[in-house]
């Protein structure tokens, strides 16, 4: 079970999941540190959870100790994405969301991102139009 799951309140429901590009295994230092690199990129993609629910944007990443970035959705003000030129081609970018006050969440090299944005910006908007 995903901790987005466990942590879920009564009625809270998870809308859809992110996760990372497979492109991130052929970044060439990478591909040079094989031994090394790929288990850790392995792990890192196992301990991160990403998703929205119907009330907020979450992030969890880390394995014994945890850092978790949430943002309720009535909180989120832009939603970006950054593309490289090859992120543009394969799909791929960072996601920046921006809330109140100083609160920002940047995630780099997410899979599919433009269906992200879309996902996090369509459950925002059904949000503020069940709760205004």
């Amino acid at each position: 079970m995903s901790y987005i799951n466990k942590t879920n309140i009564a009625g809270e429901t998870t809308i859809a999941t992110f996760s990372f590009t497979k492109l991130e295994y052929l970044h060439p230092i990478r591909v040079l540190l094989f031994p090394i690199a790929y288990p850790l990129l392995w792990f890192r993609r196992w301990c991160c959870n990403m998703g929205v629910t119907n009330n907020r944007f979450v992030w969890k990443e880390g394995f014994i100790a945890r850092d978790t970035w949430e943002i309720r959705l009535d909180a989120i003000e832009g939603v970006d994405i950054r593309n490289t030129f090859f992120g543009r081609i394969f799909g791929y970018g960072a996601l920046k969301i921006s809330g109140r006050g100083d609160k920002k969440i940047d995630i780099p090299a997410l899979a599919n991102i433009v269906e992200v944005k879309k996902a996090v910006e369509a459950a925002r908007i059904e949000f503020l139009g069940k709760h205004s």
